[in-house]
């Protein structure tokens, strides 16, 4: 899928009356890597075939979107990256793989060290495959958890990622936009 084909199956803007969606943006592929200089290697190659971020060629066609829903300040985003015939599914193994070796890693941050921990947790039945797995570290505000869902559908790779800081409970992206969105690539490719 091209970009603008990416652009079309991403979710409709503004569908929902208790959330701001943010209008969908290309992403223009970075010249040389590095985007992730974590201290474990494995999580890095996670971060950035999660993140659409791994060096590939042809450069995967990348589209995001930012949401933020009236209860809850910290939003969330979704990637979609389309990798053409078999590099989705080479892709998808790099997060399978990163996921299963990567537990811990520090990466330099503004004004600290950034110290993770991953997570797995339950993945959902969607698409053709899926993980999904947390990143939590510790903040002046409490714990700093990021929750990925990453599910392959056909050539395209769609990543959700929700914020919650110093909450008691981890809020999700919502599985039924995931669902939606993943509903419209399934359309978009056949």
């Amino acid at each position: 899928m091209t970009a603008e084909q990416l652009v079309a199956a991403a979710l409709p803007t503004g569908e929902m009356g208790d959330s701001d969606w943010h209008p969908v943006a290309v992403r223009e592929p970075r010249r040389g890597d590095g985007e992730y200089e974590v201290s474990d290697p494995a999580c890095g190659r996670l971060l950035e075939a999660a993140g659409a971020r791994r060096p590939s060629q042809p450069s995967p066609a990348v589209v995001g979107q930012t949401f933020n829903w009236n209860d809850d300040i910290w939003g969330g985003n979704s990637t979609l990256a389309s990798y053409g015939n078999s590099g989705a599914v080479a892709v998808f193994d790099q997060v399978r793989e990163g996921l299963s070796n990567c537990r811990y890693y520090e990466a330099p941050a503004p004004r600290t060290v950034y110290k993770g921990t991953v997570t797995a947790g339950q993945a959902p039945t969607l698409g053709d495959e899926a993980v999904q797995f947390e990143i939590t570290a510790p903040s002046e505000m409490g714990p700093h958890v990021t929750q990925y869902t990453v599910v392959r559908m056909g050539s395209v790779i769609a990543t959700f990622t929700k914020l919650s800081v110093g909450d008691d409970r981890v809020r999700a992206f919502p599985p039924a936009m995931i669902a939606q969105q993943i509903d419209l690539l399934r359309q978009a490719q056949s």
